[in-house]
């Protein structure tokens, strides 16, 4: 498809995307108080002072699973894309993995699922992901054209078919990005930014000249588009949230568009980095005290940006910011600028830390904790 006609279409693609997931949410928000699935004030990362519906995920999912089965089937009466760089059974792989993570979330919100439960789902997911196709097939050299393959060796089990190292690799990388989002859930309307802003960094660049791959960019306006849709009932203050199924949506679906592309994989990074070196932190600062790594608290740099006296949202709209400039500066780099950048957000988060807890120390408050 040539980038000017495509670019008109990709419009349509978010604006219907973001509409039907608008309605969908309404839905959902019924269902949830139909069956009492509220997420109820109380305890230290709970910042909310009234029951808020969750199920916020099943109308995203929902509407990113429709959206993937009308892409299979354009895409393959249609010859809008030219040379296919997504193939049907990575699609069809995505959109099963989906509806994995919708009912695993759904029975999280209502049950309360333990860890080892909920690990089971993204699991399940990133392995079905795995085994149709989508996988990081090669690392890029530091300092030269092309990389290194991480295709050593070959397993097929049934109708899937694994490699080595390639697939422990990715599993890594779509567990991380899982948890990384369902981690920073924290605040209204924080991770479903964050996913509008990756899915559109990830567009931009499966735009680029460099990278053309239509299929990509089309796949991020639909996932962009979805969560762009629930961003008004999810803002503070939140009429619902996105619950389990939501949030790990998030960082997986961002983590499965990276792979589609070599050179997206550490784009991605810059803009999931602050959720990943949150998180890092966090649960190594949790073993340090000798508590358990699963059991949520109030330590990421979210709850510190309101401890030190930040309204809800105004630290979203910085922790937005930060995503966004550093989503944008990686676009213009080469890989040893992006590992630069890298560590530059490392540090930055680090002396993040330190000034909030500083401030803290001196008595700042939040403005709205509601």
């Amino acid at each position: 498809m040539h980038p000017d006609i495509l670019l008109g279409y990709l419009p349509w693609v978010v604006f219907l995307a973001a509409g039907f997931s608008w309605a969908a949410s309404f839905l959902s928000s019924k269902i949830a108080l139909c069956y009492g699935v509220m997420d109820k004030p109380g305890g230290e990362r709970k910042i909310h002072t009234h029951p808020i519906p969750l199920f916020g995920g099943l109308g995203i999912g929902g509407v990113i699973t429709i959206g993937l089965v009308l892409f299979l089937l354009i895409s393959g009466l249609t010859s809008w894309f030219g040379s296919r760089s997504v193939a049907s059974p990575q699609i069809i792989g995505f959109a099963a993995a989906l509806l994995i993570l919708i009912l695993g979330g759904a029975l999280d919100d209502r049950f309360n699922l333990s860890p080892k439960w909920q690990i089971l789902f993204p699991l399940l997911a990133a392995l079905l992901v795995i085994g149709t196709g989508t996988t990081i097939g090669q690392v890029t050299d530091w300092f030269a054209r092309g990389g290194y393959s991480l295709l050593w060796g070959r397993v097929a089990i049934g109708p899937f078919a694994f490699s080595w190292p390639a697939d422990i690799i990715t599993l890594l990388w779509l567990l991380s990005v899982t948890y990384a989002t369902k981690l920073l859930d924290g605040l209204d309307g924080l991770v479903t930014g964050q996913v509008v802003i990756g899915a559109g960094i990830i567009g931009a660049l499966a735009l680029t000249t460099a990278y053309f791959q239509p299929e990509v960019a089309v796949l991020a306006a639909l996932i962009g588009g979805a969560y762009l849709g629930f961003l008004p009932r999810n803002m503070f203050p939140a009429k619902q949230f996105l619950g389990e199924a939501g949030s790990t949506i998030a960082g997986f679906s961002l983590g499965f568009l990276a792979i589609l592309g070599g050179a997206k994989l550490a784009t991605a990074f810059m803009v999931l980095g602050l959720p990943l070196i949150d998180a890092v932190l966090v649960v190594g600062g949790r073993i340090l005290r000798g508590a358990s790594p699963f059991v949520g608290d109030n330590t990421h740099l979210h709850f510190k940006l309101l401890q030190a006296g930040l309204s809800q949202r105004k630290a979203v709209i910085f922790l937005w910011t930060l995503a966004f400039l550093f989503g944008m500066a990686a676009l213009g780099l080469q890989t040893p600028g992006k590992i630069l950048l890298a560590l530059t957000l490392f540090a930055l988060m680090i002396l993040l830390s330190g000034l909030t807890r500083t401030m803290q120390k001196e008595g700042a408050t939040p403005k709205d904790m509601v």
